[in-house]
């Protein structure tokens, strides 16, 4: 990797928040990585403790397929805890592997990441505020979300150490035993002091490390997708702001041939824009890219979540309001983790669609042939719009989220 300056704190975007990325130290591992090249040790303990915590919980739980008794109903309970930390592995794989290409994407987050004239720059800072407060929203309903959820979770343990060893069918039958916070299974008399407690401790960190973390990484990634937006956002107001002077470009001679006039200025103007635009549609592509995977993992156990909570619902037919609000809390967060990353690829689809208008609110019928040939091309480079996707190449926005949920229903 090519070393890049840091991203101070006067180069962000307009109304854009890093509190979260500096809290958890992703922001000092941004710029270490960027300058140096080398991975920050906050990275590092990040995998390391999150590999550490969920491979026993792994273990056990493959050990159980072949210790106690399941059926459909038991196994999809038991198997709805471990999708946060597989999906949280799947982030950490693609963060740790790919931090040249993410890091560089991170230039989006710049002020200066496409040309702004001088007089568009007011306009530009109300624009990025407002985009950006969005995100800044998102992203910190999520954490609180997650920290919500596990808080409730640790206060108040439902599931049932007698189910998971010695039953099927529908939890909310059992009423003997204690309650423990996951559904896991361990090698040990789970009901007996001390390895109740020790469970009890062990499950507590894995609850708030992965829940957290989740959220966090969540964040790192949806930043960047929003920063995309709003460089699109502002693209676009500044192709509709492309003025000609007529006043200082026409001689007394020829003020009727507006068409034939030579503004040097806009002329400029529209070329950067064409180095700007082909600049947006790489780092559109890098996303993309880098995004593919991680759409389709966010996607893959969405689907999965809904799935094993709608069997429990049906099939269990409980009416036990604990398994109802920790089966809510599961769904609600990976529903709106799917419906995020399909907002954000909708706006950005819609972002880079509405370019073609936006040259064509341009002053272009006060130009001559040369300056509309050169913004014709621009509008016919437009006409392709960015989207993420998922499985390589299917279009990931609002759409396929109606879709999703469509199929689901279908299944059950």
């Amino acid at each position: 990797m090519g070393y890049q300056d840091p991203i101070r704190d006067s180069d962000i975007i307009d109304g854009l928040s890093i509190r979260i990325l500096k809290l958890f130290g992703i922001w000092k591992a941004i710029n270490d990585y960027r300058t140096t090249g080398k991975k920050s040790l906050i990275v590092k303990m990040h995998i390391l403790g999150t590999f550490m915590i969920t491979l026993p919980y792994a273990v056990f739980q493959a050990q159980s397929y072949f210790t106690i008794q399941y059926d459909i109903q038991k196994i999809t309970l038991v198997n709805l805890h471990p999708l946060p930390a597989v999906q949280m592995c799947c982030r950490m794989f693609l963060f740790w592997f790919h931090m040249d290409r993410f890091f560089r994407l991170y230039d989006m987050m710049k002020k200066d990441f496409i040309h702004i004239p001088e007089y568009l720059r007011d306009r530009v800072r109300d624009l990025f505020v407002k985009t950006n407060k969005t995100c800044n929203i998102i992203c910190m309903g999520t954490l609180i979300w997650n920290i919500g959820a596990e808080t409730v979770v640790i206060i108040f343990p439902n599931i049932s150490i007698d189910y998971i060893q010695h039953h099927t069918g529908s939890m909310a039958a059992v009423k003997t035993g204690r309650n423990k916070i996951l559904g896991g299974w361990y090698p040990v008399p789970m009901d007996e002091s001390p390895y109740y407690e020790i469970i009890y401790v062990y499950e507590i960190c894995c609850t708030i490390w992965i829940a957290t973390l989740l959220a966090v990484y969540f964040c790192v990634f949806y930043q960047v997708l929003m920063c995309l937006y709003a460089q699109f956002t502002i693209f676009g107001a500044r192709l509709s702001g492309l003025k000609v002077d007529v006043s200082d470009a026409l001689s007394s001679a020829r003020k009727k041939s507006i068409p034939n006039l030579n503004n040097t200025r806009v002329y400029e103007e529209l070329y950067e824009s064409l180095l700007d635009h082909q600049k947006l549609l790489m780092y559109t592509d890098d996303l993309r890219k880098f995004y593919n995977p991680l759409v389709t993992v966010t996607l893959g156990i969405g689907i999965i979540f809904l799935l094993f909570g709608a069997i429990q619902i049906l099939l269990g037919k409980t009416n036990d309001p604990r398994i109802l609000i920790q089966l809510f809390e599961l769904f609600v967060f990976q529903f709106i983790e799917v419906s995020l990353i399909c907002f954000g690829s909708s706006l950005i689809e819609t972002a880079s669609s509405d370019l073609r208008f936006a040259i064509y609110c341009s002053e272009w019928y006060k130009a001559d042939i040369k300056f509309r040939k050169a913004a014709q091309m621009l509008m016919v480079r437009a006409g392709r719009s960015s989207t993420l996707t998922a499985i390589v190449m299917y279009p990931v926005n609002l759409e396929t989220l109606g879709a999703v949920c469509k199929d689901l229903e279908g299944k059950v």
